[in-house]
């Protein structure tokens, strides 16, 4: 790994705490942050306890690769979505983090009709080049990755580090995810064994980088209803499935449609709806130029404008999904954009 890499691994613990994005822009960027010392993270507004913490952390490195926030595969929604992780570690194709994504979620323990429904889901949302992103659970997960890989390809995230696999019988699905061009990532540690708390924060990342959020059918303790309860915090949307009554593995589901949540009725339809909700429109000349990393005043001088004009129009349409905000006042395609 580089020195900016290490950096942000060693502060992975602090990472739930700290605007890191803000703190990188304060600092003048993300390699000056990386060198600096405790009177300057306090300068930066750091406490100095928690400025020697970070510093003192040792590095971490790893023996797959690491994606840091500044990385062009780091992936955009989780990006924009703070605290986003200042660094994640990849097994498999880094490029892959760079579609579209909706998440598949449910309980691990799941019925024929979950099963099916996630699979189902899986396979149609690979024909329609969306990758299924979840969590390589037994159950939902396993039965949404499988789904996937026969269309696409898949992401799994994990809520330990990438020498562990959890649970165990999941390897041979593992090695499917990396053989079919996915990919499966985490922001803790390689080592870093699987644990009751670390799965919670695994959540927050699956709905983090998605479009949308589909819990298949969960009971109400599921910990898919942690991951649509970020998904709602972030202001992602929010599926579920109707389940029959009285049946436990779907009372979660039927709990989160009565909350609010959207009703997934059908899986043909619902893709098809995502896919020309999110078709990409004519882009004017000016937003290519952003896109594709130029400067507010580039574009300024194309659509005949000032730079703050086109800085109030980009976050018009960064409100509106059409834009995601990368790190280092860049931008990103998202939805109809």
């Amino acid at each position: 790994m580089d020195t900016i890499s290490g950096f942000w691994a060693g502060a992975q613990d602090l990472a739930e705490r700290l605007d890191l994005q803000s703190l990188a822009e304060r600092a003048g960027g993300w390699k000056a942050l990386s060198e600096a010392g405790v009177s300057d993270l306090m300068d930066l507004g750091l406490p100095h306890a928690a400025a020697r913490k970070w510093l003192s952390t040792p590095p971490r490195s790893t023996a797959w690769q690491a994606v840091t926030l500044v990385h062009p595969c780091y992936p955009p929604l989780l990006a924009a979505r703070h605290p986003a992780p200042p660094v994640l570690f990849v097994d498999g194709q880094v490029e892959v983090l760079t579609r579209r994504a909706i998440a598949v979620v449910g309980t691990r323990r799941c019925n024929p009709y979950g099963a099916a429904v996630a699979r189902h889901l899986g396979t149609a949302l690979g024909s329609a080049r969306i990758v299924t992103v979840s969590g390589l659970a037994r159950g939902i997960d396993t039965h949404a990755h499988r789904g996937a890989l026969s269309s696409d390809t898949t992401v799994a995230v994990l809520g330990h580090g990438l020498q562990h696999t959890a649970p165990p019988s999941n390897k041979r699905l593992r090695q499917s995810i990396l053989d079919g061009g996915g990919a499966l990532i985490t922001a803790f540690p390689d080592e870093h064994p699987p644990a009751r708390w670390t799965f919670p924060s695994r959540n927050r990342w699956i709905a983090g980088m998605a479009e949308a959020v589909i819990v298949v059918q969960a009971p109400s303790s599921s910990g898919a209803l942690i991951t649509a309860g970020n998904a709602a915090d972030m202001g992602i949307d929010v599926y579920a499935v109707p389940g029959p009554i009285g049946i436990a593995a779907s009372r979660g589901s039927n709990e989160l449609l009565a909350a609010g949540a959207e009703p997934l009725l059908d899986v043909d339809t619902f893709v098809a709806e995502r896919v020309s909700a999110h078709a990409p429109s004519e882009r004017p000349e000016w937003l290519r130029i952003v896109l594709a990393g130029g400067t507010l005043e580039q574009a300024a001088r194309q659509r005949g404008s000032t730079p703050l004009d086109v800085l109030e129009e980009l976050t018009r349409m960064e409100l509106q999904g059409l834009v995601v905000r990368l790190p280092g006042g860049r931008y990103g395609a998202a939805g109809g954009a």
